[in-house]
């Protein structure tokens, strides 16, 4: 996929509708007249909305300041939990896609490339990496560390939660750490799946440390000095079109994984079907209405 390939197969984040490309290629408009300009490295300010929730923009203001000491900060995190492998975990996380080359892929928080270059390397050649952030400096420094010859690789600033792609356009999406922050976040993962072709892999993590260990002396050390070690897991926020789900916890317990396959509608549930073996109308709905009563 060439860049201008890429510019054309976005849509309005808002409304999904097609946008249309300026012919130097610097800009995309969508029919209510928004303009997403393409800045420097050829990223493409995707952001919606333009004027963020309080808590993305704090996000976005402190991911922004920190980028250039981010990973150090990352590597002595992981560090500290369990003296945790950071590269056989991350290659872990981006094994559960299953990828292989020539595939396109999503990665929604990419920040400075950690884990695209796993990305990279297992749909190379021939596969298409898309690399969004909600923040431009993190994002920009990903665009001078991942330059492969046999991947085609795009950047965009983008709220997860408002993706500028049409249904079903990736075999998989990725997403690590940052959606305990979102502010929009079941429709952040409605939106993770929407835009994975059905049957297609979608892997999401963050922190969540292990219930069995939250009242641990160490464990609670953590919580306090750091809040969203208390998240809990959001089941609640998976969409309907979820099969094979399983949950993986990592760094010592620490950090949550779920990966699950899109599937192509929810799963049907027969309340009608009548128990065999009765002599009178018996199932689950007639069950359901008793327990009411």
């Amino acid at each position: 996929m060439t860049h201008n390939q890429f510019l054309e197969s976005l849509v309005s984040p808002k409304t999904g509708e097609p946008l249309k490309v300026a012919d130097n290629g610097l800009s995309l408009t969508a029919p209510d007249g928004t303009i997403y300009p393409v800045l420097d490295s050829g990223i493409v300010d995707m952001v919606h909305p333009r004027e963020l929730f309080e808590d993305d923009a704090r996000e976005q203001y402190l991911y922004d300041q920190a980028y250039q000491r981010y990973d150090r900060g990352v590597s002595w995190v992981f560090e500290t939990l369990n003296h945790s492998d950071e590269a056989a975990t991350r290659e872990f996380m981006i094994g559960l896609m299953g990828l292989k080359p020539g595939q396109t892929v999503l990665e929604v928080g990419a920040g400075t490339g950690k884990d695209s270059a796993l990305i990279i390397d297992q749909i190379s050649p021939g596969g298409t990496a898309v690399l969004s952030d909600l923040s431009p400096n993190m994002l920009r420094l990903a665009t001078q560390k991942l330059q492969p010859k046999d991947v085609d690789v795009h950047f965009f600033l983008g709220n997860g939660s408002y993706l500028p792609f049409a249904d079903g356009t990736f075999d998989s999406v990725f997403h690590f750490g940052g959606i305990n922050t979102f502010s929009e976040r079941k429709k952040a993962f409605a939106e993770l799946t929407r835009v994975v072709k059905v049957g297609g892999k979608v892997v999401i993590g963050d922190e969540s440390m292990a219930p069995w260990l939250r009242k641990e002396p160490t464990y609670e050390i953590l919580w306090k000095a750091n809040p969203l070690f208390r998240a809990e897991i959001p089941y609640e926020d998976l969409p309907a079109t979820v099969e094979n789900f399983k949950l993986h916890y990592i760094f010592g317990n620490c950090f949550y994984v779920m990966e699950y396959t899109v599937a192509a509608k929810a799963p049907e549930i027969d309340v009608e079907l009548p128990i065999p073996g009765k002599d009178f109308v018996d199932n689950w709905r007639i069950r359901a209405e008793g327990s009411s009563k």
